[in-house]
């Protein structure tokens, strides 16, 4: 990021506050849109999660059911085992990974980083430091909206792969029935 910034100082330094008002506006809708996605990703892995549950306990109880009843190990209370271990494996690594709290950055700038020298002083006058303020916002924007934007594509990443198990987990289970049939 640091030489992004090096390389358009010139850019930078020819700014008005027209300019930087523009770019400011740009740069917090870009920032809200990373803020909207991390919301839809958590939305949508926590119905994930509704639904993996649900799954987990209907094997849970029929395992126990089918146990209770016949408490030897045939083919279907294996496949309802190994449904269980894959639902749980599937809950605990991607599910829960983008469903828990995550850091993102937030918007702004806390006050004391502007109360300094560097934008108070006799050099600067008052348009100037407010096109200073604006400079450093729009610096700190670009940071929040990588940081964030790699925060969403990690848990985007983690919500297809679980998307994948949950489509491909009635094959897990066939050929769990079929090696269990197999074995007996």
């Amino acid at each position: 990021m640091e030489n992004f910034w090096k390389e358009k100082k010139d850019w930078l330094n020819k700014l008005t506050i027209e300019d930087a008002k523009f770019i400011f506006d740009q740069a917090e809708k870009s920032y809200n849109h990373t803020m909207e996605t991390a919301k839809g990703i958590y939305e949508r892995s926590n119905g994930l999660l509704t639904l993996v549950s649900g799954i987990l306990i209907g094997l849970v109880a029929y395992a126990i059911g089918r146990w209770k009843d016949n408490p030897h190990l045939d083919t279907l209370l294996f496949t309802a085992v190994v449904g269980i271990f894959y639902f749980l494996i599937l809950g605990l690594i991607f599910i829960l990974e983008s469903v828990t709290p995550s850091e993102y950055l937030l918007p702004g700038t806390s006050p004391e980083a502007y109360f300094n020298n560097g934008f108070f002083n006799d050099k600067l006058g008052d348009d100037d430091r407010i096109l200073a303020f604006y400079k450093v916002e729009i610096i700190n924007f670009k940071e929040r909206i990588e940081k964030n934007t790699k925060k969403n594509d990690t848990r985007w990443k983690m919500y297809i792969l679980c998307l994948r198990a949950i489509f491909f987990s009635p094959i897990v289970m066939g050929i769990a029935f079929a090696i269990a049939t197999i074995a007996s």
